[in-house]
């Protein structure tokens, strides 16, 4: 009797794990399916591509030329298309804005290349090619480690930083990415299963806000678009890779860092940020004592789309200081 109910037990136990396995190669092979669509069908048509030794960076730009440039840096899994609220904004008061897509995101191409340092030394070319006098560069979540790294490395480029909501690791100890995501396939599948998946979007970017109803279909279309590019699952799969672990070479992982940059800096925050909760905010300002420091009540992770016209008057009080 014993040995039967083992029997059962284990041929119960297999078939639910080749039923797993067959869900999650389902969703691999949707997005291949999915992921069809060449840069020129999706991107859209006010932007354009600035050329760099590492491919080319889509970006979008507003305001007039000879405005106080603004560079926007957005984070994980979005896109310029994100800031398009603050972009008006900005451009609006005055500012020459340049809104960047981040590589693997967007509609820049996918180098496989996406350390700090390497994003830095791309966005540098960026401005090199664009003639622009020194920038205040604006960095939001992820995309903070870059537009720290383009101004440590490069300082001749900025005239001053802010950061938003930065997710810089400066409060955790580095860390290798876990052996299990080592073959690219279950990077695949893992991509496929969220940032690539069209029904996990809301639930993601709800995921990362306070105030949930901002999910809005508008804000959902935009993050989806550029993942129906040919081979956006393996693309970011390879980001995964570097995402997971930890920046050991970037200038801007290093603490003793800030200490050194002499920039004027400002730093926004939500106080209902649990990405990134406002404890960081305060740990960054005390590595950074001329940067200025605004807390947005009631605001999560991703204050620019939360409360658009709180954020961008904070945004502009602070460009207008620096």
């Amino acid at each position: 009797m014993i040995s039967r109910l083992l029997r059962w037990f284990v041929k119960t136990l297999l078939v639910l794990l080749v039923l797993v396995a067959a869900g999650l190669a389902g969703f691999r092979i949707a997005a291949a399916f999915r992921e069809t669509a060449a840069r020129e069908e999706l991107a859209p048509s006010a932007g354009r591509s600035v050329q760099t030794s590492s491919g080319a960076v889509f970006i979008q730009e507003k305001g007039p030329p000879d405005g106080v440039p603004v560079v926007l840096f957005h984070g994980t899994a979005a896109w310029s298309e994100l800031w398009w609220r603050t972009s008006d904004a900005l451009a609006a008061a005055g500012f020459r804005v340049v809104a960047l897509d981040l590589p693997p995101f967007g509609f820049s191409d996918r180098p496989g290349t996406y350390t700090r340092a390497d994003q830095a030394a791309r966005f540098n070319e960026v401005l090199g090619r664009l003639e622009t006098p020194p920038v205040i560069v604006v960095g939001h979540s992820f995309g903070a480690g870059a537009a720290t790294e383009l101004v440590m490395r490069y300082p001749d480029r900025a005239r001053a930083l802010v950061l938003v909501d930065a997710a810089l690791g400066l409060t955790v100890p580095p860390s290798d990415p876990p052996a299990i995501v080592k073959p690219k396939w279950i990077r695949e599948v893992l991509v496929s299963l969220t940032i690539t998946n069209p029904l996990a979007t809301k639930f993601l970017l709800q995921s990362l806000i306070a105030k949930k109803e901002r999910a809005l279909p508008e804000y959902v279309e935009i993050l989806q678009r550029p993942t129906r590019r040919t081979g956006s699952t393996p693309d970011i799969a390879d980001w995964v890779y570097y995402f997971l672990g930890a920046d050991r070479n970037a200038l801007s992982a290093d603490r003793a860092a800030y200490a050194r940059m002499t920039k004027p800096a400002a730093i926004l925050w939500g106080d209902k940020d649990s990405v990134t909760p406002l404890d960081q905010a305060n740990d960054l300002k005390n590595l950074l004592p001329q940067a200025m420091l605004t807390v947005l009540p009631g605001l999560g992770h991703i204050p620019q789309i939360e409360d658009p016209a709180a954020f961008n008057d904070a945004l502009l009080k602070a460009l207008r200081k620096l």
